[in-house]
């Protein structure tokens, strides 16, 4: 731009700063927000001609001296009516936030990105933030459940080792009561009960993240945890895998159900280390508890000599790696020396997971090969538990096996019924795995909570990623409670940045907190285009397609059909549930299909 046309740009904005002029005390807080963003666009242009105008004339040129003179001004007003919007805030939530401290902080900063955004990143708004944090979060998690406080309730805690039928007791109550409900951590064990309970003549519903389940005149529930009920008041809840309290990206649900299931008989499965901590909440409460001790049937044995793989393997074997891709090499090594073996891993369907389970239990195949997807949730007649490997990646990096992970896995050998005692095995560091397994756990220190939508959402001000954010140093008052990891949903947030100022909060956070992977790309791009279905305020979301036919591309697609379900259920919207229905199990029998064929012998 030459400088002839930048005087003429420069006169414009003197003439409209003349001209705009109008009383501040008549603006309102919105009216001066908006002028107030006006201007830093303004003051940002100048800074640049200023910029041009000095690299080729000087400071001394009175054009330069011009056009600082009106940056001044400019700023000099932008002052003001940023003045406007802090005494607003001042009123509305009794703070006494004074301008010149926040502006001193940093006036570069103000000047680009205004009031606000200074407040914020000069620590000054996470003040305000917390201090209405601290007034809607009670100072006790168990006050956020009044309604649960106002029963007596009683707890019973079924606590052992793996394979000593702490669940299987906890049932048999189940099935006495009028009415009940169980929590499962997993969509498979859910699907077992339901069934299980159906089978013995207990009518029952079926509510997961993937799917529901009605019976007639059903008075009994089997969902996993975080579909858990609290509007309903119930004879007997099952909670299972009650150590998982512990767990700091989902062990909030486990705290929600014990601090505020309405039930007046509460049975919690659970590890003997979560003992301690769970009658630590109890007490809280004011609930009666009671402890049953529940001992393995059958001894568990570490062998003497290291295990060599594949010569070692034998009938009964349950090899446990910690991949998939690993999984599926295991399986088809062995089935070039004629041993066939069933497969389960974390991604399977559960459909296909029930299928290849029954491959072993048939007789059909004479092992299984598995990650720790095994140590929860599948009662099976194994014998011996062979750790081909004592290290997993846990998402951050690769680590050794905890003695917990030890003791969970290794516990499903020697199911009461099948053998008179199990053995455990390692292809290496043998005597580290019999040193995990014989060491006492230390109790559980915290339970995990998480922040309420109604909570968030109730915040008077500010985006939901500065909500969240701020919930993150959100100081918990009660010593044995720790904040959850959402950093899932920060990152989903950060992602759809855009959308904040399309969609409504509510909405937004609708979506961000429906389960799904987004590192996996096409899941990822999925949940954008759901989101512009809810921008173009659809009544409807395009089904996801198989693009594909191999084992990955089919697991993808099962997923894909999961967050078709769970984002049009999470909005009211209508969707093809027969087509649900069909592709799911179609989906699921293929990819038993071909992990049929490639562990087949050859």
């Amino acid at each position: 731009m030459s400088l002839a046309h930048l005087s003429k740009q420069l006169e414009q904005i003197e003439s409209q700063l003349a001209s705009s002029e109008e009383p501040l005390m008549t603006l309102s807080a919105a009216r001066a927000t908006k002028q107030e963003g006006v201007l830093i666009v303004t003051i940002q242009t100048v800074s640049t001609w200023m910029h041009q105008i000095y690299r080729s004339v000087g400071t001394t040129d009175p054009l330069y001296q011009k056009a600082e003179a009106i940056s001044d001004r400019l700023k000099e007003k932008m002052k003001r009516i940023s003045e406007i919007i802090l005494q607003s805030i001042n009123e509305e939530y009794e703070t006494k936030f004074q301008f010149e401290d926040v502006f001193a902080e940093d006036p570069g900063y103000y000047y680009r990105h205004g009031i606000l955004q200074t407040i914020q990143a000069v620590g000054v708004l996470n003040d305000l933030f917390q201090k209405l944090l601290t007034e809607k979060i009670p100072s006790h998690p168990r006050d956020e459940y009044p309604l649960a406080r106002q029963m007596r309730r009683v707890f019973i805690l079924h606590t052992g080792p793996t394979n000593s039928g702490k669940t299987y007791e906890s049932l048999q109550r189940l099935k006495e009561a009028e009415n009940g409900i169980y929590l499962s951590p997993l969509r498979l064990l859910a699907l077992e009960v339901y069934e299980r309970l159906k089978q013995d003549g207990v009518p029952c519903d079926l509510l997961t993240g993937e799917e529901a389940q009605f019976s007639p005149g059903a008075r009994h529930v089997a969902c996993t945890i975080e579909k858990a009920d609290y509007a309903t008041v119930f004879d007997v809840a099952v909670i299972d895998e009650g150590q998982m309290i512990a767990d700091p990206s989902r062990g909030y649900a486990w705290s929600r159900a014990i601090l505020g299931i309405r039930a007046k008989e509460i049975h919690i499965c659970c590890a003997p280390e979560a003992v301690v901590l769970l009658q630590k909440l109890i007490a809280d409460c004011a609930d009666e508890v009671y402890i049953q001790r529940h001992h393995r049937h059958t001894p568990l044995l570490v062998e003497e000599s290291s295990f060599t793989f594949p010569e070692d393997v034998k009938a009964g074997d349950a090899l446990i790696v910690f991949s998939r891709k690993e999984v599926l090499r295991v399986a088809q090594s062995l089935a070039k020396r004629h041993i066939s073996s069933s497969v389960v891993y974390g991604n399977l369907p559960p459909e296909t997971r029930r299928k290849q389970v029954d491959l072993f239990l048939s007789g059909e195949t004479e092992v299984v090969v598995s990650t720790d997807a095994i140590g929860m949730g599948l009662n099976l007649p194994i014998q011996r538990v062979v750790f081909l490997e004592t290290e997993k990646f846990d998402g951050t990096e690769i680590r050794p096996l905890t003695s917990q992970e030890v003791k969970q896995i290794a516990g499903r050998a020697g199911r009461k019924g099948s053998f008179d005692r199990g053995y455990v095995n390692a292809v290496t560091e043998l005597d580290k795995m019999k040193r995990k397994l014989a060491v006492k756990e230390r109790d559980l220190a915290f339970a995990y909570i998480a922040p309420h939508d109604f909570t968030i959402l109730q915040l008077p001000f500010g985006s939901l990623l500065e909500r969240l954010k701020a919930w993150t140093q959100y100081e918990v008052k009660v010593a044995h409670f720790r904040k959850a990891d959402i950093s899932e949903e920060l990152a989903l947030l950060e992602l759809a940045a855009e959308y904040e100022a399309i969609l409504p909060h509510e909405a937004l956070y609708k979506a961000i907190t429906i389960p799904f992977n987004y590192k996996e790309a096409d899941l990822l791009r999925q949940w954008f285009d759901y989101l512009d279905c809810l921008k173009q305020s659809r009544s409807y979301l395009p089904k996801p397609k198989l693009r594909r036919y191999n084992l990955t591309a089919l697991e993808t697609y099962y997923r894909a059909i999961g967050l078709y379900y769970s984002f049009s259920t999470k909005f009211g919207m209508a969707y093809d549930a027969r087509w649900v229905r069909r592709e799911r199990r179609k989906s699921s029998e293929s990819i038993h299909q071909l992990l049929k064929n490639q562990a087949q012998t050859v």
